[in-house]
Formats: structure tokens, sequence, C-alpha cells
């Protein structure tokens, strides 16, 4: 599949761009992105949908990641929204999906860095049983996106009968939600304590399988703001290069300095074109049909575009010198997202050894 946007998808991009401009890191952007329709792109019309393509969904996490915008966009349309319309059963769709569509109910995916492989910590919430079409949840999950003020919490649980998908209030009795102190000021991640909690089961067939995609779909998404975020610190280190004077010349006119912005280029660059690679691979697959290749190619570009993102924020301090350190100026903002955005569903090394394990098998 061509790596290259489309018309329409350029279109889309200037117009977040132009639309999101004057915003600063941790603005609000709910209501813009409410009023163009934007969590609409993921879903079918059956639901209320805009039948967007996975890529176009890429291209405005790319919007969001330039701006550091404020928005339960990434949390409840990419995860929770995924989840629920890629691996729950036809009545939750029916009912779930509209509000979380429309923009009129958020909702979180409460899971694990793995999502669904429970040999590595995918959950720490169990499912005991409780009769009829309830769950009870008992258990706490840590760095939960948005977790803390949205409506609903979809939530990744491990029982007796391994992975199920359970849907449960937000202020629902015996759901404790907590925030701690930030390293990304402008995106909250909670601490969430089911103690007893009653749930709704909500798997759909082959939840598992399903629920791996949508894991890949969710690093795509995470990758592709990465590549938004890189571009406005490499954009913002050009600005400054060339009006910045140091012995009585531009400090772009220094090799030193010309070589670093160049170098960021090239792996911004690369990084982009393996985001929209990946993000073409998610829109051709349907739910649970492309497991281990849309896993690898998730991985690499989760990889790829986080490494440009905290190169980016690194050295585009670096070239602002002094005043990148302060407070005052916004560099700091993408550093802390890179990097809490690199901490999220495992580090590079978790995806790098999954990649190379893909290979060697193959």
């Amino acid at each position: 599949m061509p790596i290259n946007l489309t018309v329409e998808q350029k279109d889309l991009a200037e117009t977040l761009g132009e639309m999101w401009a004057g915003f600063v890191p941790g603005e609000d952007a709910w209501p813009s992105i409410r009023e163009l329709g934007l969590t609409e792109i993921p879903f079918p019309a059956a639901v209320g949908g805009a039948d967007g393509t996975f890529r176009d969904l890429a291209v405005v996490m790319t919007g969001l990641g330039r701006t550091l915008a404020s928005a339960p966009f990434f949390s409840s349309v990419v995860m929770a929204g995924l989840a629920v319309f890629e691996a729950a059963d036809d009545r939750t769709r029916r009912e779930v999906l509209p509000g979380l569509v429309s923009g009129a109910q958020t909702a979180a995916l409460v899971c694990g860095p793995t999502i669904v492989d429970s040999s590595v910590s995918a959950s720490s919430v169990d499912a005991g049983d409780a009769g009829g079409r309830e769950l009870i949840l008992s258990g706490v999950q840590h760095a939960v996106v948005d977790g803390a003020s949205a409506d609903l919490l979809v939530v990744v649980t491990h029982g007796s009968s391994g992975v199920q998908l359970a849907l449960v209030e937000g202020s629902a009795a015996g759901v404790q939600r907590t925030v701690g102190e930030q390293l990304d000021g402008t995106r909250q991640l909670a601490t969430i304590a089911f103690r007893g909690a009653v749930a709704q089961p909500i798997s759909g067939p082959d939840v598992a399988a399903r629920l791996a995609d949508v894991r890949s779909r969710i690093l795509i998404a995470l990758a592709a703001e990465q590549v938004g975020a890189a571009r406005t610190c490499l954009e913002m280190a050009v600005d400054y290069a060339r009006t910045r004077q140091q012995f009585g010349r531009t400090i772009g006119s220094f090799q030193g300095i010309k070589h670093k912005l160049v170098d960021l280029l090239v792996a911004i660059e690369l990084a982009e074109a393996t985001v929209l690679d990946a993000s073409g691979e998610a829109g051709r697959r349907e739910g649970g049909s492309g497991t281990a290749e849309l896993a690898d190619r998730a991985a690499a570009a989760r990889v790829l575009a986080t490494r440009a993102a905290m190169t980016a924020a690194e050295e585009s301090i670096q070239v602002h010198g002094g005043i990148g350190f302060t407070w005052e100026h916004p560099l700091h903002h993408y550093f802390r997202r890179a990097k809490a955005n690199q901490l999220l569903f495992g580090d590079d090394a978790v995806h790098m050894q999954a990649v190379g394990r893909s290979l060697t098998a193959s």
C-alpha cells in the first residue's frame, strides 16, 4: 500500500493545523474535536461513524501530537472505542458505541501494558462470576489514560475463562480512582482500584485475538502522535536557529547545528513513513485477522516514532540553549509527552524483542 497521504488526508491535516495553531500544550481541544466530527472517523456509519480509514485516524493523532492539546480522543476514541468496536459483543456495540462516536460519553480502557498476554502482566484486574450477566472486579491498575474523568471504564480482565472484557461506570460503587503526580501534565494517568465493583461482561467472539489487534492499532496511533510532536520540536529548533545570533552570525549557519537538524529530519521522515505503512496495514485488516503481521508493523512504528520524538525533544532543547530548559518554554512539555508515551504499553526493548522473535521465527 502507498505510504503517501491522499489529497483529502492532506486537507484534513492542514485544517487541523490551522484550527489548533494558536493552542498551547494542555489546552482543551475536545469541543473543536466534536465540532469537526473527528470522533466519528474510525467507525462505520451503522453506529454513527464517518466510515473513515485508520490512516485518517493517524492524521488526527499526528495533529494532536503537534499541539499537545488536551482531549480524551486517544483514550476514548482510539483505546476504549476501538476495543468496544472490535472486541465487544453486538449488544454492547449497539448500546455503547453511539455515545462514544458522538463524543457525548467518554470511556477509558483499563488494561496492562500488553493488554492480552497474561504472562506479561496484561491486567492486574481479576473477574469473578457473580451469576447472570455480572462480574465482580477486584484489583488495581495503574497508568490508565484519562481514567479519572471517563464516564465508562472498559476493563480487560483475566479470569478462569481467560481474557475477558468488562464494562463498568466510572462512578460505580467499588471503583476508586486516584491521580498522583504526573510526568506529562498535558495527559492524565490514573490509578483505578476495583473493590468488588459489579461489571457487565461484554466479550465478543475471539476476544483475545481481537484485543491483540486493538493493541497494535493503539501503538500505531500513539506512534502517529509521536511523529507530530517530533515535527513541532524540529520546526521550533529550525525557527530558533534561523534567528538566534551568536558570534556575529545565526547559529543555524554553524555546521554542527545543521547536521543535528538534518539528522532529526531523516529520523522523523523514517518514522512517519513507518507509521503510514502500519496505519495502511491496520486499515486493511479486519479485527482479529492480522495479529502477527500487524503487530510487527505496529512495534516497528512504535519504536522508530518514539526514538524520533525523544531525540527531537532533546536536541531541540539543546539548540535553544538556556531558554529551552526553562518552564516558560513549551519544549519541556514535548519532552515529557515523548517520555510518557515511551513508557506506555512497554518500552522500546519490549517491542524490539517482539519484532526480533517474529523475524527469527519466520
